[in-house]
């Protein structure tokens, strides 16, 4: 392990001591905990726009998409027990750009 130093505003310390003092751990074990924590987020959303991305080139590349209402109705078919047909894939549009899907 490496030592790495912070300077922390006064306030911000004592955030982290009450913190700390109520989950009952030390300052330090809380600051490592949160980084921890937040890295770990921050490596889910950057694999989560890394996801999307290829989709959307893969997309791109098939010429093939779903509309989103077709896959919603799908879905809540199946979660109500029922057997629905799988959607149809549509061919995009070039001319016509991708929207995201808003209920």
């Amino acid at each position: 392990m490496s030592t790495t130093s912070l300077k922390l505003p006064d306030t911000l310390k004592a955030i982290i001591a009450k913190v700390a003092a109520f989950e009952g751990k030390t300052a330090h074990a809380l600051m490592v905990d949160t980084l921890q924590s937040t890295m770990e987020d921050a490596l889910v959303r950057q694999q989560f726009y890394a996801d999307g991305e290829a989709s959307y080139q893969a997309a791109l590349v098939t010429n093939a998409v779903f509309d989103a209402s077709d896959v919603k109705a799908y879905v809540l078919a199946r979660a109500a027990g029922g057997q629905p047909c799988r959607p149809s894939a549509q061919p995009l549009h070039a001319t016509k750009p991708m929207t995201p899907a808003h209920d």
